[in-house]
């Protein structure tokens, strides 16, 4: 299991390319903001599944 922190890590390196539509780079920068401030721990549920199926469709 990938932790949340590894999943955002590599998410945020999409930032800027076309992997990532307007939408979903809007969601990465305010994950990647949250983990950056050290409050990963206080996201969402949705934000978490969100997450993992973004994390999913770009890294499995």
């Amino acid at each position: 299991m990938v932790s949340t922190t590894v999943m955002i890590q590599r998410l945020e390196g999409l930032l800027g390319t076309k992997d990532l539509n307007d939408w979903e780079q809007g969601f990465v920068r305010k994950l990647a903001e949250h983990m950056h401030a050290g409050q990963v721990t206080k996201l969402t549920g949705d934000q978490v599944d969100k997450l993992d199926e973004l994390h999913g469709r770009h890294f499995s």
